[in-house]
């Protein structure tokens, strides 16, 4: 008979018994404690008090050293570690792992590292056994959940560091673990009293089987976990039965009403309900075992059998080629569906591949399993590179498969052939339905993907750019299938992917790139890109654009057109590339293009200004790169990332979206060489305007570059400048140089810019530099001192600035052609003379002198409006006046004098007239000044009297 058969009939016999002698001794019961409480007269209350001190007394009471408390703990949180990670709850044995880590530490401060419990070290070298198993088994850890996870991945870390310390105790205990066990049993026998041994037991037998038995690992069979769990089973059993007897015999000792209070728990208590709650995880544990032991296809089962949800015994799927196709279509129905396990229909697929027995029925099957690898992409991020490996293969498989069987042939709108006589297809001409296109284009958006996503400064992402060329010649085997399958959509898709892989590299590297796609196999020659021209990237640019030109639609027109303006522009073919771009008319219509073609439009036009600049077009590049210099995100503008000003004032979601767009590094231009280039040739046309404002007033209010006018101000406020430091510093102290006619230390500053030696003609850009700052400091030398010479020799000129003398000649004649300064040339004297007539200033000591006069007239008008207010009490004129006439006209003078009266001086009072008297008065002291003052009275005496006599003493002064 079952143990829980002869359980239930001890408990109920233990209860009848109980109750007849509770009847026979009630009398007895009843007298006693009327006798005892009779006398004392106390109440219910009081006689339950008493009987519970009574029980409370009975109960043994054992007191622990600090040392024997710690080693205690350590032990129970160790146990509590092996059943955590028996039963692959790695969040719960990373929290007792933790409390471990903070008991020990007392625990060795009283005791020797040597001396620890042995639970301890057992259950150290049981984390790492475990964690080592499942580092192994990928399947078993993809079925975690979050938190468990989570207390996996923490321990994995922390483990192998912690155990260092440990590292010979962990040994010992490796080399003879049960010895260990028996040690731990005696040591605890010593130190314990009866009653905690037998609380402790129970562990014992635990950590004994878990010697048998290795810790946590994925591959233990179902009879180990099953002999466990009849072990633990047996214990608990004779335990449940010693406490209940235990139970019933305290039960029998209470009496009276303190049978039925509230009792305090003891430890046995404890015990019993830990006991029971331990039971549960053993059975749900030992259910784990048998499902995983069923879903590893063990054959040593003990008879156990794998069941479904509905109860009935669920059977390994077979696989043939007769019902591939059923299969295939059942993985393809559960793609996407919630509770669908991605990496098993992954292997499933790879099985029916195995299975398929001609190349339909492989086709359709690789179709399949390309879309189920990319469906493995997490949500957020990018695909593994390893399962992009593996995705690759097998795309680079089907399209093998297609190459050596012409007549099948896979697009859009192909035939979907479900049926299930495919195993007798005899290389007939079919058509499939998939998307090849799609898996090249999704294969290279993943690629980017994790390009944007790596640190572009770590050798992961230089490892990732290998596998650039692979990449590429997957493209170029998928336009060959394309090429050869007459499919235009698909063809003119694939040749734009391969022309984002070329523009913006130069032509040694695409030739390194171009020389492994030719020698690919091929069974026809491509009419994309003939052979003839083979090794000329230009050409080949060109054949790619072109057919774009002539067969795409309008988006991969406009984008191949900017793709091979940026090209030309790259290799310095800058008047090919601008012709090219205006003729295109792209700029027009390009503020209503997607964000793409407008990112793509921007490095065009960034890629321009750069040609132009080595070409010493300086206005040319500074025209391109206005507009995009000058605004303060340029960073965005070229989807080179956010700048850090920007990056609050972006919602999160646009944030988002900015990051998306964003290029991988190696695609970027550096905004370092593109602000250098656009302040250098802002300075070259800036410095020499501003030098023109003695003759050109315009040149004050119209700078040419407000960006550079702003940096310059700013530079010249500063107290303290030291020497320049950075790419804008060096271009600063080049301006303020070249405006004070130094151009050797302009020259200097701009040459020592290590931004250049990005450029492949850098000593070329260097000498031009110099060049051009040499000619720009002779402009700037003319402007500034137009109107302090006569002439100027031309042989001074040339000596001055270190120019050729026929360069300086054909300087001077551009300026006085194109009116720059009011001159002529002197052929046979070889002078430049200058002309008078065409400004009013002839000199700049005039010009401070008539600034000086405007702004002492504009203070003496400010001084005058003071004064009046000051005299009129805080009112102006024309309210004082009209505040005279609503007198006037509600009542007379004070004096009694009618308002006509007052009216006849021209103001409120007799005032006015005075003041206009004293207007004349000073007017004819001053020469003039106050002629209104008595002529108009009043407000107008006033200030004729005030300040006429010293405009007019102002006027005698100057004159």
């Amino acid at each position: 008979m079952s143990r829980f058969f002869r359980r239930d009939e001890s408990s109920d016999s233990e209860s009848d018994y109980s109750s007849s002698s509770s009847d026979d001794f009630s009398d007895e019961e009843t007298q006693k404690k009327k006798q005892t409480t009779s006398g004392a007269g106390a109440s219910r209350i009081a006689r339950a008090g008493l009987d519970s001190d009574d029980s409370e007394e009975e109960v043994k009471r054992t007191v622990k050293s600090t040392k024997d408390k710690l080693a205690d703990q350590v032990t129970e949180l160790s146990r509590e570690t092996l059943r955590a990670i028996r039963a692959d709850e790695w969040h719960l044995a990373a929290s007792s792992f933790d409390q471990l880590n903070k008991v020990v530490p007392k625990l060795i401060k009283t005791v020797s590292a040597a001396n620890l419990p042995r639970s301890y070290v057992r259950s150290l070298a049981a984390l790492e056994d475990a964690l080592y198993e499942n580092q192994k088994d990928k399947a078993a850890l993809s079925k975690l959940s979050a938190t468990d996870s989570r207390g996996y991945n923490q321990l994995k870390q922390r483990v192998r560091k912690h155990n260092k310390d440990f590292e010979s105790l962990i040994a010992e205990f490796r080399a003879n673990p049960t010895e260990s066990n028996d040690e731990e049993e005696a040591a605890s026998a010593e130190s314990e009293d009866e009653s905690s041994d037998d609380d402790q037991a129970v562990p014992s037998t635990r950590t004994a089987a878990a010697a048998a038995v290795p810790s946590a690992s994925k591959g233990k069979t179902t009879a180990a976990a099953a002999s466990d769990l009849e072990s633990d089973d047996s214990y608990w059993d004779s335990d449940s039965d010693e406490s209940s007897s235990s139970s019933d015999s305290d039960d029998d000792g209470e009496v009276g009403i303190a049978r039925w209070l509230k009792k305090t728990p003891t430890k046995e208590d404890t015990s019993v309900k830990k006991a029971k709650k331990d039971r549960a995880q053993r059975s749900q544990r030992a259910a784990a075992a048998q499902a995983a032991a069923a879903a590893e296809g063990d054959d040593d089962d003990d008879g156990f059998t794998a069941v479904g949800k509905d109860g009935k015994a669920v059977e390994a799927p077979k696989y043939n080629e007769r019902n591939l196709n059923e299969h295939l279509l059942a993985l393809i129905a559960s793609r996407g569906r919630k509770n669908t396990n991605k990496l098993e229909s992954i292997k499933s697929l790879e099985t029916l591949l195995g299975v398929g027995v001609n190349a339909l029925q492989k086709a359709k099957v690789l179709l399949a399993l390309v879309s189920a690898q990319f469906d493995s992409a997490p949500s957020s991020g990018y695909l593994p590179i390893e399962m992009w490996h593996r995705a690759q293969s097998r795309l680079n498989e089907l399209l093998s498969l297609l190459e050596a069987n012409r007549q099948i042939t896979i697009f859009e709108t192909g035939d979907s052939h479900d049926y299930e006589e495919d195993f007798e297809y005899k290389n007939a001409t079919i058509t499939l339905r998939g998307s090849i296109i799609a898996s090249i284009d999704r294969l290279d958006d993943e690629f980017t993907k994790s390009l944007r996503n790596i640190d572009p400064h770590t050798p992961e992402y230089v490892e990732r750019m290998r596998d650039t060329v692979s990449l590429y010649l997957t493209i170029v085997r998928a336009q060959c299938y394309f090429e050869h399958r007459n499919l235009n959509d698909s063809l003119c898709r694939v040749v734009f992917r391969r022309l984002e892989h070329l523009y913006y590299r130069t032509d040694q590297v695409n030739l390194h790139v171009e020389s492994a796609a030719a020698a690919l196999p091929r069974t026809s020659e491509s009419y994309v890109v003939p052979a003839s021209t083979a090794g000329n990237m230009e050409a080949i640019i060109h054949s790619l654009c072109t057919f774009l030109y002539l067969n795409a639609d309008t988006l991969l027109r406009s984008r191949a057109m900017l793709m091979h303006v940026f090209n030309h522009a790259l290799h310095k073919r800058y008047y090919v590339a601008r012709d090219l771009l205006l003729m295109s008319h792209i700029q027009e219509n390009v503020h209503q293009a997607d964000v793409d073609t407008q990112v793509l439009y921007n490095r065009a036009i960034a890629q321009l200004g750069l040609a132009a600049f080595r070409l010493g077009k300086t206005q040319e590049s500074f025209e391109h790169l206005v507009e995009l210099m000058s605004v303060g995100h340029h960073r965005e503008l070229l989807s080179q990332g956010v700048g850090q000003l920007r990056m609050h004032q972006l919602s999160p979601n646009e944030e988002q979206l900015q990051r998306q767009r964003q290029l991988p590094f190696h695609i970027n231009i550096n905004l370092e060489l593109l602000e250098c280039v656009f302040l250098t040739s802002s300075m070259l046309l800036e410095i020499p305007f501003m030098a023109s404002a003695n003759i050109n007033p315009d040149a004050r209010r119209a700078p040419i570059s407000r960006a550079f006018r702003r940096l310059l101000d700013y530079n010249e406020r500063q107290i303290f400048i030291g020497p320049p430091e950075n790419t804008r510093d060096h271009i600063m102290a080049a301006a303020k140089s070249l405006a004070a006619g130094e151009w050797e230390d302009a020259r200097d500053y701009i040459q020592s810019i290590r931004i250049w030696s990005l450029l492949p003609d850098s000593e070329e850009i260097t000498s031009m530099l110099a060049s051009k700052i040499q000619v720009e400091a002779l402009r700037t030398y003319l402007f500034t001192y137009a109107t302090q010479f006569e002439s100027v020799g031309l042989a001074d000129l040339a000596t001055m600035f270190d120019l050729p003398k026929g360069k300086v000649y054909a300087l001077l004649a551009r300026m006085v052609y194109h009116s720059e300064v009011q001159a002529s040339l002197d052929e046979v004297g070889g002078v430049l003379v200058f002309s008078r007539a065409s400004h009013d200033a002839s000199s700049r000591l005039q010009q401070t002198a008539l600034a000086l006069s405007n702004k002492a007239n504009t203070f003496a008008d400010i001084n005058e409006r003071v004064f009046e207010l000051k005299i009129n009490g805080g009112q102006t004129p024309g309210d004082r006046q009209q505040g005279g006439e609503r007198g006037d006209r509600n009542q007379g003078d004070r004096e009694g004098r009618p308002a006509q009266s007052r009216r006849d001086g021209g103001g409120r009072d007799g005032r006015d007239n005075r003041d206009g008297q004293r207007g004349n008065q000073n007017r004819r002291d001053g020469g003039g000044g106050g002629q209104g003052g008595g002529h108009r009275g009043g407000r107008s005496g006033r200030r004729g009297g005030n300040a006429g006599g010293g405009s007019s003493q102002r006027r005698n002064d100057n004159n």
